[in-house]
């Protein structure tokens, strides 16, 4: 059960995340002026996007699932240990 606690861990890290491509050089034309290279810009990340109550939502609705299997089996044994 532990392992496929972590696979799943794993897996969703890897599927949420996407890899961040750092630009060379950044150049910004002012207004009336010339132009500024080297300014920072904001990175739009994916996971900024989801509300954290939607996803605090999800990873207690799937606790609650792994609970309920886990719980379920580990009654089976006990059940299948008695007889």
């Amino acid at each position: 059960m532990k392992k496929l606690i972590l696979i799943l861990i794993l897996a969703s890290s890897f599927a949420l995340t996407s890899p961040v491509i750092a630009q060379e050089q950044v150049c910004t034309t002012v207004y009336g002026g010339g132009t500024v290279c080297g300014a920072h810009t904001p990175v739009e990340t994916d996971l900024g996007d989801i509300n954290p109550v939607i996803l605090g939502s999800i990873l207690l609705t799937i606790s609650g699932v792994l609970y309920f299997y886990s719980n379920k089996k580990s009654l089976k044994a006990k059940e299948v240990n008695n007889k």
